[in-house]
Parts: structure tokens; C-alpha cells; sequence
């Protein structure tokens, strides 16, 4: 082959090979773009009364008093051209596995939680029915309780975007598949500065909620009415009578409900005998140090459990999908190459029984 036809092959051979990445990013594009329509769907805004601490947040922060009542309003906005209905809750805050504060799961109290944000305001409507480009306002009747008290009660207002019925009948689509906002409130009746403070309340052996894998779960109480945020954790594993650190976890920038409970789970990647374990947990947060230590026992089912889990991560190799995809481009600009190839030289042989006919 001249140098000719070999540089006309290596244009051909990167002008398919754009068209496939073109094609390809132009499907991703627009399965983001379906997925970001769907979602998208209908908007909220809380409307803030005049006894809002703070106007420039978007949440209600409201100065209350005992036995005080009040009406909060949430504007609902549906900007399609498609009646929707969505539905209304209050929730109490809490405190993810991951850190975070949460507001999706109903009927969470704490024993240190003396007024649950669910048993102080009453939900006027449970399911909102909005026509195309239609606005309404979801109401909610808020009593605080009768004594006074220091601190802080969190609580969430959440809509969630309920399914057409076809989609209902899916039993894979969950509540945290569905689009949901949420319009936090936080409710003071004093002046007076309330610190968070920790204690560690159980660890235990058992499977973590999100991630369902084996792990030394953590459960650790912030016990007064103040939100944390900022918290660091450091944690070392060890078996019983040992120095040397079997597990080793740092981790930043984390936040927890007033009177929550954080099931923090550290996940065990390394095979363990049963028996028992020692954990030193430390809190950091705002100068401050909490320092826990912990006993904890793997059962003979537990330690089976986790070298099982440990050696099917090691048997299972799963191929990552942007590789899966560079494998599949490259395949196809291979093939495309050959055929060019083939193409020429047949063409050239061709040329050559024409001149020999000649």
C-alpha cells in the first residue's frame, strides 16, 4: 500500500471512529436529558412568615413560643403540560449512616428526642392535585408543645411526585426512585446556645443499610437538641489484647439531627477469625474530643460471613463500563480498518487481472 492510500485509510479509520463516539454521547445526551424531564416535574417554595429569624433562607427558621400556633405555606408549582399529584409529609430529621441529615424515613424518635417534629404539626392535605402550569399552596397547622425548652426541632416537609398507575404497578420503583422536595424547619423558642454532645450507644457486628455489606456498625447519639455539622471521625479496630490496627477509618465533613442516632458503619475488608474485637472511636468537632472505647464480639455465622464476602470480591471481577465502552469502539474501528484494507487490496487485484487481460 502507497503512502496514499495509507494516509486515506487512517482518515477513514478516525472519521468512523468520531461518528461512533458522536452517536454515542449523543444517546447518553439524550437519556440524561429524559431522565432530567422526568424529574424535573413540579416546583415548591416556602412561604415565610414575618416570624422568620433568618429571611434570606429558603427553609422556615422560626422564633416561636409554647403552646404557640401557626400556619406554615408551601407554594406547589406545576410547570408541564401534564396534571400531576403529589404527595405531603412531615417527618422528623435524622441522621443517615453516611452522615448526613435526613428526612425521608416517617416515625424516627430517638429516646432523647422529647418533641418529635411529627407530633407538633398536622398535615391540612395529604395529596395535592395540580392541573397543567397550575399553582397551589400545601398548608400545615404547627403547635409547639407547652413547656419551654432550649435548642432546636428539626423536621422536614416533604413532596413527593406520586407515579402515573401504570408505573405503580412496577414493584422496582421504590420512594427513593421517585422525585421528592423537601422544605426544612427548624423551630427556637430561646436565646440560650445548645452544643451538641456525643455518646456512643452499641457496637455491633451486622450488615450495613445501603451498602449491605458486612461492617463494625457504630451507632453513635448526638443527645442534644442541636444540629451538628463539621464532625470528624477517627476510628481504629482492633482484636482484643493487640496493639497493632487491624481496620483504620478517617472521615470528614459530617452532620447529624438534634437527638439522633448515626449508625456509622465501617466495612470490614479483611478476613477475621471470630472472637473479640476492640474499637477506639474518636469525635472531633469545633475543638473539641469525645474519645469512646468499645468492645464488640464476631459469633463463629459472622466471621463466615465476612471471609465469604471477601472472597467473592475477589472472585468477582467486575469489568468497569467506560471500559467496556473503549473495548467496543476499538473493536469496531478495527473491523472497519480490516475492511478498508480488504477493500483495497481486492480492488487492486482487480486492476492487476485487468491490466494481464490487457
Amino acid at each position: 500500500m502507497n503512502r496514499c492510500s495509507r494516509s486515506i485509510t487512517i482518515k477513514l479509520f478516525w472519521l468512523f471512529g468520531l461518528i461512533f463516539l458522536f452517536g454515542l454521547l449523543q444517546t447518553l445526551n439524550a437519556s440524561a436529558q429524559d431522565k432530567n424531564n422526568e424529574t424535573n416535574s413540579f416546583y415548591v417554595q416556602a412561604v415565610i412568615p414575618e416570624n422568620q429569624v433568618d429571611i434570606n433562607k429558603s427553609y422556615f427558621d422560626l422564633k416561636m413560643q409554647p403552646e404557640e400556633e401557626q400556619e406554615l405555606q408551601v407554594k406547589l408549582v406545576n410547570p408541564e403540560a401534564e396534571p400531576i399529584t403529589v404527595s405531603v409529609n412531615a417527618i422528623n430529621a435524622s441522621t443517615t449512616e453516611e452522615g448526613m441529615i435526613d428526612y425521608t424515613v416517617k416515625g424516627i424518635k430517638d429516646k432523647t428526642l422529647n418533641y418529635p417534629f411529627e407530633s407538633l404539626i398536622k398535615v391540612l392535605k395529604t395529596t395535592i392535585s395540580l392541573q397543567p402550569y397550575e399553582t397551589k399552596i400545601a398548608r400545615f397547622h404547627l403547635k409547639m408543645p407547652k413547656e419551654q425548652y432550649d435548642g432546636v426541632i428539626v423536621g422536614g416537609l416533604r413532596f413527593t411526585k406520586n407515579l402515573p398507575e401504570n408505573e405503580v404497578k412496577n414493584k422496582e420503583v421504590t420512594i427513593q426512585q421517585r422525585f421528592h422536595y423537601v422544605v426544612g424547619v427548624v423551630l427556637n423558642e430561646t436565646e440560650t446556645t445548645i452544643v451538641s454532645d456525643y455518646e456512643m450507644d452499641a457496637v455491633k457486628v451486622a450488615k450495613s443499610k445501603q451498602g449491605k455489606k458486612m461492617s463494625v456498625i457504630h451507632s453513635i447519639r448526638n443527645k442534644n437538641a442541636a444540629i451538628s455539622k463539621e464532625i470528624e471521625l477517627k476510628m481504629i479496630i482492633r482484636k482484643k489484647g493487640d496493639k497493632a490496627p487491624l481496620i483504620e477509618l478517617e472521615k470528614e465533613h459530617l452532620e447529624m439531627a438534634p437527638n439522633s442516632v448515626m449508625d456509622f458503619p465501617v466495612l470490614i475488608k479483611r478476613q477475621l477469625q471470630s472472637g473479640k474485637y476492640t474499637s477506639h472511636t474518636q469525635i472531633l468537632q469545633d475543638g473539641k474530643k469525645w474519645i469512646f472505647e468499645n468492645e464488640f464480639n464476631i459469633t463463629k455465622d459472622q466471621a463466615k460471613l465476612v471471609n465469604k464476602e471477601i472472597e467473592d470480591n475477589k472472585v468477582k471481577n467486575k469489568v468497569p463500563s467506560w471500559l467496556i465502552v473503549v473495548v467496543i469502539i476499538l473493536t469496531v474501528l478495527v473491523l472497519i480498518q480490516f475492511y478498508i484494507l480488504w477493500l483495497k487490496r481486492s480492488l487492486n487485484v482487480k486492476h492487476l487481472d485487468d491490466e494481464n487481460k490487457i
